[in-house]
């Protein structure tokens, strides 16, 4: 019984992990793109002025 609710609250604590991993994976991977998306479009602009 109790080794079954055991097996139960890892395989619990494996996915709120796992989704916690990819919060922050997803999180940091827009907030990078977000910033080289800004970079090239200032690259853009400082190349048309010239």
């Amino acid at each position: 019984m109790e080794s079954s609710a055991f097996i139960g609250s890892s395989i619990f604590l494996y996915i709120v992990a796992f989704l916690a991993v990819m919060a922050v994976g997803g999180y940091l991977t827009y907030h990078t793109s977000a910033k080289r998306k800004q970079h090239r479009k200032d690259k853009r602009d400082r190349d048309n002025l010239n």
